[in-house]
């Protein structure tokens, strides 16, 4: 017999074979042999795991490990205790979908929603494009035909994020009362819904006790929600079991895609990027692999990371940036490179603006959002613009339909910020046919090794890709 039974705020599970489940849903610590120096071997657990050692686990796991258990012992009895469904499926009670706003929902977009009412909570991964704030819109106006009362919290990441989520639903016609909550803009506490980036919820979440009573919680671009975030614990107090979650892709890290999970629900939904591609909701795309031999190698510096080594060598490369530069210049449509570090950034902003029939932008963190927006603005109505940008502000959330050309400059592994970058240009445009990824791959130890990473997302995403090797004479 299994048996889940509700205590506080988590599910205990209890049967005969609990370990092996257990270890089911548990991965390999890769950093326990780091917290190993100092201690005994036998002091640090060496997997991370998603159920406790007595069984317990978040309302969000519920029905991945109901799932699993089914699978592997489909004669087991399973009892599910009292209030345990109420929670994980809390539904929106009468609410129907509704699609009577400016923009008519797309039947992906219709079925999300549906998705939505029934279960309640969970994450809807749709891919970049897929209109994630138009459905938004929709589910909470679906809220407010039967509950013209009702609370709501988005969470997005960034102040320009506010903005534009603000800006849509205007756009949309929403009826809703909404508001935007910034540094410098207070929220209006009559809305109905409240849109505030993660900044400030960081700083004043404790100001607004009520914040911890809304009805629904929205957490936009949710694979940013970590275990070790302060943004983590907030979730964590806001006593409503109606929580979503929307997302292009979860992270690869499976402690980081269970907490996500815990906190908000299980997948309800899942739209890919390459079906919205299929389907022509989205652009074609193709990758070209610029394989970079050089003529000489890094030196090593003494009390230097490796790694640190490698990227100082290529920034200020002088044959890598002139590549950079020549793709920009000759490409007559809209191009956005994404840099990792501001060095890298001001070598190739101060090559770029020697071209005066070129529009060049740097967009940087301390650049404010409203000169952000007009660049973004700049770009979606004109032709022939290079905007170089850190890939933390803009590899996530960034609407701009104009973009033709992606450079990738600063290499790097990441699943979800190469993804998410590549939906920076797969928007829809009346001049644009395809969009085109160029991925600078250099014939270095770390510059290789992130490549063979990036080729495999872009296999798991079904993206066309080609290599091109570029010799240093």
């Amino acid at each position: 017999m299994i048996e889940f039974t509700l205590e506080k705020n988590k599910i205990r599970l209890k049967c005969n074979e609990f370990e092996s489940i257990r270890e089911h849903f548990s991965v390999k610590d890769e950093t326990a042999r780091f917290r190993l120096r100092g201690r005994s071997r036998f002091a640090v657990p060496s997997r991370v795991y998603c159920i406790t050692p007595t069984g317990l686990f978040e309302y969000g796991m519920f029905f991945d490990i109901l799932t699993y258990i089914k699978k592997e012992r489909p004669n087991e009895q399973i009892i599910v205790g009292d209030g345990i469904l109420e929670l994980v499926k809390p539904g929106l009670g009468e609410c129907r979908v509704y699609d009577n706003l400016k923009h008519e929902l797309r039947d992906y977009q219709k079925q999300a929603l549906l998705k939505a009412l029934n279960s309640g909570r969970g994450v809807l991964k749709m891919g970049t494009g897929a209109g994630k704030t138009l459905t938004i819109a929709s589910l909470l106006m679906s809220v407010f035909t039967v509950n013209k009362n009702f609370k709501c919290l988005i969470i997005v990441p960034d102040l320009s994020l506010v903005n534009q989520t603000y800006s849509d639903f205007e756009e949309y016609n929403v009826l809703f009362k909404t508001t935007r909550w910034t540094g410098k803009i207070k929220p209006d506490l009559t809305a109905n819904v409240i849109i505030a980036n993660l900044g400030i919820l960081q700083s004043r979440f404790d100001d607004y006790d009520f914040l911890k009573y809304v009805d629904i919680l929205v957490i936009d671009e949710c694979h940013k929600l970590k275990k070790s975030n302060k943004i983590n614990k907030m979730v964590c107090s806001i006593n409503t079991n109606n929580k979503f979650g929307l997302t292009g892709t979860l992270p690869d890290n499976k402690v980081d895609e269970w907490n996500i999970l815990g906190k908000l629900g299980n997948v309800i939904y899942d739209k890919d990027s390459h079906s919205l591609r299929e389907e022509n909701y989205l652009t074609t795309v193709n990758v070209s692999f610029l394989k970079i031999k050089y003529n000489k190698q890094p030196k090593s510096v003494k009390n230097q990371n490796p790694y640190k080594t490698e990227l100082d060598f290529i920034y200020a490369n002088k044959f890598r940036n002139n590549i950079i530069t020549n793709l920009c210049t000759k490409f007559k449509n809209n191009s956005l490179v994404l840099v990792n570090h501001l060095i890298h950034g001001d070598a190739l902003y101060d090559e770029l603006i020697k071209h005066k029939d070129k529009q060049v932008f740097f967009v940087k963190g301390e650049m404010e959002v409203e000169v952000r927006d007009e660049i973004k603005k700049i770009m979606e109505t004109n032709n022939n613009v290079v905007c170089i940008a850190m890939s933390s502000i803009f590899s996530t959330g960034i609407n701009i339909k104009n973009i033709h050309m992606i450079i990738f400059a600063s290499g790097g592994k990441s699943f979800v910020r190469t993804i998410q970058s590549i939906g920076r240009g797969l928007r829809l445009h009346d001049n644009k046919d395809k969009l085109v990824i160029i991925d600078i791959v250099d014939n270095l130890k770390y510059g290789i090794k992130h490549g063979e990473k990036r080729e495999n997302i872009y296999k798991y995403e079904k993206i066309n890709y080609k290599t091109t090797e570029i010799v240093e004479i």
